[in-house]
């Protein structure tokens, strides 16, 4: 199983739909609806703080010795059309190097496991070692892409408990294009080059919307969540509805371990 991260889930979501660009749907409405609870957002106060503070949590994040390790659960629910899949995950995190994801798709069980440059793959009882390199793994990677984009957070929620912690939420909107400009994923260079001369995929991106909602801790200044929602027009009507949801709960839990390789190395089929 390769492993593909929340930024990685959002750029296959983007260039799944601009590669059916070609086909045509049958959709009851041939236009594109956002939700009326959405409209809701233009009535939030602007966040002008919100910028330094997700500095600041991606700063803690990757230097407190607190925040190294943690315990993460997510998923990622596709609707396209009338069809709604989703894929479970849930996990613990030890940085640099260490991790493990349980994850459930179409519901088949997996288990993704890695320390160091051990990667292996459970599929229904049976380990093996994962062939493919990954991508880098980690949850909490890539929310510098939204730092030139936080001039139009606004103040979501004032205060949200997650998982004991109560937390602000701050949330921004943008098209699908601006998301792709700002974005340092590596997913998203096929797309670009994919954009090149084809004004229609260009349009379907422009009429996109992304919604990404942060939950920061008030006291301890941590990302305990994060929302990614994407909404992508059909060609000829319909479309394609994405979120992406991860909460991330008792940092620096003692009880967070990962098994040491031989552990799983003994019971490798290959």
């Amino acid at each position: 199983m390769r492993n593909v991260g929340k930024r990685g889930a959002g750029a296959l979501a983007l260039a799944a739909v601009l590669l059916l660009s070609g086909c045509t749907y049958e959709s009851g409405e041939k236009r594109f609806v956002l939700e009326a609870a959405d409209s809701a957002a233009t009535e939030l106060k602007p966040a002008a703080e919100a910028g330094q503070l997700l500095k600041a949590a991606i700063e803690k994040g990757e230097t407190d010795p607190d925040a190294q390790k943690f315990w993460y659960k997510g998923h990622v629910k596709n609707t396209v059309l009338s069809r709604t899949t989703t894929i479970m995950f849930e996990g613990a995190v030890i940085k640099p190097d260490g991790y493990n994801v349980d994850a459930r798709i179409a519901r088949q069980p997996y288990q993704y496991y890695r320390i160091g440059d051990k990667r292996y793959v459970r599929v229904k009882d049976a380990w093996m070692t994962a062939k493919e390199d990954p991508l880098p793994f980690d949850v909490l990677h890539g929310f510098e892409d939204l730092i030139p984009l936080m001039d139009r957070a606004v103040l979501a929620k004032e205060s949200d408990e997650i998982y004991g912690v109560d937390c602000a939420a701050y949330q921004v909107k943008m098209t699908a294009t601006e998301w792709v400009a700002a974005s340092k994923s590596p997913l998203f260079g096929p797309l670009r080059d994919q954009l090149a001369g084809r004004p229609d995929m260009q349009q379907i991106l422009d009429n996109g919307t992304v919604k990404i909602t942060l939950w920061i801790g008030k006291e301890d200044q941590l990302i305990h969540q994060y929302e990614t929602w994407i909404i992508l027009p059909f060609p000829g009507g319909g479309y394609m509805d994405q979120q992406v949801l991860f909460s991330f709960y008792k940092y620096n839990d003692p009880g967070i371990q990962i098994k040491d390789p031989a552990e799983v190395e003994k019971y490798l089929l290959y």
